[in-house]
């Protein structure tokens, strides 16, 4: 199970729990954040973050 954090402009946010195997799409603005967490035995631990606009490829 993982945590997807989205936030940009605007007060846009989408924070969602995917779990393994599942396939998420959505829509942000291009300046919007994302963030990955994964939820370890001590807590909360940010794997990854990036631009949307690094998907657009």
């Amino acid at each position: 199970m993982i945590i997807l954090r989205c936030f940009g402009a605007e007060n846009y946010y989408l924070e969602r729990v995917i779990f393994p195997f599942e396939i998420l799409n959505f829509s942000a603005p291009e300046e919007a954040e994302v963030e990955i967490w994964s939820h370890e035995f001590g807590g909360a631990e940010l794997v990854e973050s990036f631009k949307v606009a690094e998907l657009h490829t």
